[in-house]
């Protein structure tokens, strides 16, 4: 996109263009009118370049601002993929309560997480009024809140905020029968937005898989391969969003892989089951995650901050290793290999000017010199030691 110039130097650009034509130079001193009038045409022409590259900007998918900003993506995501960012979504919990017979728990009875709970002081409501039978009594709460700050683990109390006749105020969650969601990062919507611009629909290729798979809200990316044994059969493993997965490094829960094969296979009611005829199975996958740890020998000077920052460019780096998968990426975009070179590579980066010794890397403890991601094995750092 063109360079924007400076107000500044589009007033120094009207003046000399007033002075050339009339060949006299424009007073500096006092009130003069022409250069008034230069300073508001500037002002003016500014705006002009400012909302010309905003639109420049907004034409493409890749570059374009989110909707909150003034910007087009979502409605590229409504063209190509038919939807907007996934929102938060709200958690709902059973919890066991303790009352007489007879007691009437009304619709809109909000309880309060206490102090010692996941998620303290969030509120919780009762969407359906229940009648105790005075054994065993269970409540279904819904959060006030969306996403994953208000998130409550079993065994978390809540207490009543209005208290009931017959009815104890503590109750103690026993189950969470929702989980609640983050909502969907605007660059993982745009990454999925231009897959499928880039990915167009090929009758069940591997391309398919990811963008059908991208339809589930927890779901960050997702590696199709047919199976090397049996024809007909592909294994699809799923890498889940960081905030949704179930050990915060991308192993997706088994509801994750329940909702994407039921956006793959079960029909809706304006579209037919995706799964392609002459596919025999779809197995749907956990990824496999490989904790990465790096010890690095004799680092001269090392610090707190220097530390900070070599492990900081590690991570990035390691989350953009990815399995390759053939019928989708691009040789041009192949990264599925981590070695010692690369970490020496980016810890001079890091830090220019370096000095250290050996550098060992270990997947799952086991010492390597490289290592290769395929099918469905994923990097995550675990440690950096400096010794």
């Amino acid at each position: 996109m063109a360079n924007i110039p400076t107000l500044n130097a589009l007033y120094t650009a009207i003046v000399s263009d007033v002075e050339s034509k009339y060949s006299a130079t424009l007073p500096t001193f006092g009130k003069n009118f022409l250069r008034a009038l230069a300073q508001v045409q500037a002002g003016k022409l500014y705006l002009y370049y400012l909302l010309s590259a905003k639109t420049q900007k907004n034409i493409f998918a890749d570059t374009a601002d989110s909707e909150l900003f003034g910007g087009t993506l979502e409605r590229f995501g409504r063209v190509k993929i038919g939807r907007n960012p996934f929102p938060a979504t709200a958690g709902e919990y059973k919890v066991s309560v303790i009352g007489s017979a007879g007691v009437t728990v009304p619709a809109a009875t909000t309880f309060k997480a206490n102090d010692d709970s996941t998620s303290a002081g969030s509120l919780f409501v009762l969407d359906s009024a229940v009648v105790l039978t005075g054994s065993g009594d269970t409540l279904s709460l819904r959060s006030l809140n969306t996403g994953l700050s208000y998130k409550l683990d079993i065994g978390n109390q809540l207490t009543v905020t209005a208290p009931i006749a017959l009815f104890e105020d503590v109750v103690t969650v026993t189950l969470e029968s929702i989980a609640p969601q983050a909502a969907e990062d605007i660059e993982d919507y745009r990454r999925k937005v231009l897959d499928a611009y880039r990915l167009e629909p090929q009758g069940g290729a591997g391309s398919d898989y990811r963008i059908w798979s991208s339809d589930v809200q927890s779901v960050e990316q997702s590696y199709p391969y047919a199976t090397p044994i049996v024809n007909n059969e592909i294994n699809l493993y799923i890498e889940a969003t960081i905030a949704d997965s179930t050990d915060s490094k991308g192993t997706p829960s088994a509801t994750t892989l329940t909702e994407v094969e039921t956006s793959i296979e079960s029909p809706t009611i304006d579209r037919p089951s995706r799964k392609p005829l002459g596919i025999h199975a779809v197995n749907y996958l956990p990824v496999t995650v490989k904790d990465i740890s790096i010890e690095v020998t004799g680092f001269v000077g090392v610090t707190a901050a220097i530390q900070t920052l070599i492990f900081e460019a590690i991570k990035n780096e390691l989350s953009s290793i990815r399995p390759f998968v053939s019928s989708i990426d691009t040789v041009a975009d192949k990264n599925d290999i981590f070695d010692v070179n690369k970490i020496i590579s980016l810890i001079l980066t890091a830090a220019p000017g370096s000095v250290f010794g050996a550098i060992d890397l270990t997947v799952d403890a086991v010492s390597v010199s490289s290592v290769t991601f395929i099918d469905g094995n994923i990097p995550f750092l675990n440690t950096i030691t400096y010794v």
